[in-house]
């Protein structure tokens, strides 16, 4: 029962911690690719110590075949951190944030496509139900001028499935600190070119490299660490739906800190999204554990 209460406690700590990454990007003055490029950075420079003490072995034992394998999945990542953090700035947060959380979807599809890993009856009728909310979501934002915003947020979704997907066979040849690690070594080296040429790796403002090291540490560890050590002690149901609570938090951050409020379609769109990603994770929670 002490296990269980300290799964939800890191939960809900998570949820508070990833809520506050759009807040974050909207404070800072920097370009996308930069905010992305440091915040990787300082995220892989906080685990290398950990790694370096606790899994030194199996960091030692990576051969060119597995570098070469995470390698591509942190290119993954890189592009679904420069789409999505772009987005932030090009729609609405509540968007943002919620066309992004919707990569669970995206999990379930690329899995059957790929990995042969069909979902339930259920967790499909999930994804039309979500669909559905996206289009709206995205309807609402044509008059806006939000919709490439949209489209970069839904990207990043799409981008985030695919690392998920990706590294799912990785993560369990590897421990969690060195998959981590060397991912996000590789994400950051392929986020300097761009962001070299979009401000020479200089930030906008000095208060940037406080947001930089504060992304890292709070959304980057806490928020995705504690979402790795719950799923250890609560179902992953309650894991993949808590991830919904992000989105909500950041919108509402985003209406106290900067009066933003979506348009009055997405508004009618976020349940539907939210509703078909509880349907498709607890569909896929009850196969698992059927």
């Amino acid at each position: 029962m002490a296990d269980e209460a300290r799964g939800k406690l890191a939960v809900a700590v998570a949820v508070v911690a990833v809520g506050t990454s759009a807040i974050m990007i909207m404070y800072a003055e920097s370009g996308p690719l930069t905010i992305s490029f440091y915040r990787l950075l300082f995220t892989t420079l906080m685990l290398v110590p950990f790694v370096a003490v606790y899994e030194r072995e199996a960091l030692r034992k990576l051969e060119r075949s597995d570098l070469m394998r995470l390698a591509a999945v942190g290119l993954v990542l890189a592009v679904h951190f420069s789409l999505w953090i772009a987005s932030v700035r090009m729609t609405s947060v509540a968007n943002s944030v919620v066309l992004v959380t919707t990569h669970p979807l995206f999990v379930a599809g690329i899995s059957a496509l790929f990995l042969k890993e069909y979902s339930p009856r259920y967790a499909l009728l999930g994804g039309l139900v979500a669909g559905a909310g996206v289009l709206v979501m995205f309807a609402g934002d044509i008059s806006t001028g939000g919709l490439l915003g949209d489209a970069m947020a839904f990207g990043g979704a799409i981008a985030a499935g695919t690392y998920i997907v990706a590294g799912r066979s990785e993560r369990k040849k590897l421990p969690t600190g060195t998959y981590c690690v060397v991912v996000y070594a590789f994400t950051t080296l392929f986020l300097l070119p761009g962001a070299f040429w979009e401000s020479r790796l200089v930030p906008a403002a000095g208060f940037d490299w406080v947001l930089f090291i504060a992304m890292a540490a709070v959304p980057g560890i806490m928020g995705h660490t504690f979402y790795n050590y719950a799923l250890g002690h609560v179902s992953a149901f309650l894991v993949s739906t808590s991830l919904l609570g992000e989105p909500v938090l950041s919108s509402l951050l985003a209406a106290l800190l900067f009066a933003q409020v979506p348009p009055a379609l997405s508004l009618l769109g976020i349940p539907l999204v939210f509703a078909g990603i509880v349907l498709a994770a607890w569909a896929s929670g009850n196969r698992a554990s059927g």
